[in-house]
């Protein structure tokens, strides 16, 4: 079996692809009974090229998408069954469903809640109808709140919703109108992306053909601290630069799995996984590998008994590196400067330990735990970008 403690499942099925989105899905979703097929049958296979390794218990389980809540309750069940035979689910396994509010009904959720789904993510993105409209979104501002009903009615509590800010024309007074309207629904977690144009989006060809004028970078980072500052004020815990949660106990247990640079493995066309493995010298392995994002090509290959083709990277040790600092300056925890010795051959103070005084005392930064965390304040998130590319060792 394999030992695991983070899985991701991707469902690349939606009723409609939003203008903004580039993750991979379809709209044919008459493929899902021979997508599960396949599904399973690569949990199986997988599972079996690790027998050797005793059978764990999953942590996390994270069905994304896609629109995962288009799958029908036994389609789920086989899902789940197939990942309980090879990993381990057990009650405190965190199972989180992806949802489009416009596809979400009780039978079907109640369904979900028995089989053990204990954490829902709802899409609702805006509470602005022209904003739904901008994005492509298939759900009105009133499905989006009754889902919320709907799914607290049928016993999962643990609630968490996407929004986006940044849109052409938004203003800071609109952007805290938005937050009101999803605190009012009293969720137990929010992610708040700002929107971006990624490369082959129906908005990106908006953009090509001047039908959409994003909004300039300087206004989306203001909002940025809006959005920040709004959610502080009432107590929300703004752990990820993206991510708040209501209280330190909400936070999302799978998602804090990438930051923390944490072995997972995915399952599904164009689904990633990560894994670590130590060495006979005493070193370890980084590996990322991935599923290609075919369907067809997905579902042929496990029909005949065969992996799906994918394609994998064994990182460098400066890719390791890199990897570390952007992803622990996200967070609010930071880099733990004793896991940045180990990276750089204790050197990592050496080389850094100038920049990282100066970052504190232009007020974007801060040592916590007596000088053993490293933590960007919220002005230093508002230049995370060009802050990671500071930590790039000089030659």
């Amino acid at each position: 079996m394999i030992k695991s403690e983070n899985l991701y499942i991707h469902v690349p099925f939606c009723i409609k692809k939003c203008r903004y989105c580039d993750f991979f899905s379809t709209t044919d979703v008459s493929l899902i009974p021979d997508y599960v097929t396949a599904l399973v049958q690569e949990i199986r296979l997988r599972s079996q090229l690790n027998v050797s390794q005793p059978k764990g218990n999953a942590v996390t389980v994270y069905f994304g998408g896609g629109t995962p809540s288009l799958l029908e309750p036994r389609d789920l069940e086989n899902i789940l069954q197939a990942l309980d035979n090879a990993f381990g689910l057990c009650r405190q396994t965190e199972i989180t469903l992806e949802a489009n509010p416009g596809t979400l009904d009780e039978i079907r959720l109640k369904s979900f809640q028995r089989l053990g789904i204990n954490r829902v993510s709802l899409g609702v993105q805006s509470f602005d109808p022209g904003q739904l409209s901008l994005l492509g979104r298939i759900h009105s501002v009133d499905d989006a709140v009754n889902a919320v009903e709907k799914v607290r009615a049928c016993g999962i509590d643990n609630i968490s919703l996407d929004l986006i800010y940044g849109l052409p024309g938004q203003s800071g007074d609109h952007l805290i109108r938005e937050l009101e309207a999803a605190l009012n629904l009293n969720p137990a977690h929010l992610s708040c992306y700002m929107l971006t144009l990624e490369p082959g989006t129906a908005m990106h060809t908006m953009y090509e053909r001047d039908k959409f004028l994003p909004m300039a970078q300087s206004d989306q980072v203001d909002l940025f601290r809006v959005a920040a500052k709004y959610l502080k004020a009432r107590g929300w815990d703004h752990y990820e630069v993206s991510n708040f949660a209501k209280h330190t106990s909400l936070r999302s247990v799978h998602n804090r799995a990438y930051w923390q640079m944490v072995p997972y493995h995915g399952f599904g066309p164009g689904a990633h996984s990560y894994t670590v493995k130590s060495k006979a010298d005493g070193s370890i392995e980084c590996k990322r590998s991935w599923n290609a994002p075919d369907l067809d090509g997905y579902i042929r290959f496990l029909k005949t008994g065969n992996l799906p083709a994918s394609d994998s990277e064994t990182l460098t040790l400066e890719q390791r590196q890199m990897e570390y600092v952007m992803v622990g300056l996200r967070t609010s925890m930071g880099l733990d400067i004793r896991i940045g010795q180990n990276l750089w051959q204790n050197r990592f103070l050496t080389v850094f330990e100038p920049l990282m005084d100066h970052l504190e005392n232009e007020g974007f930064a801060r040592f916590q735990d007596a000088g053993q965390r490293f933590v960007l304040t919220l002005d230093g998130w508002m230049r995370l970008d060009s802050i990671v590319a500071s930590f790039v060792e000089p030659i």
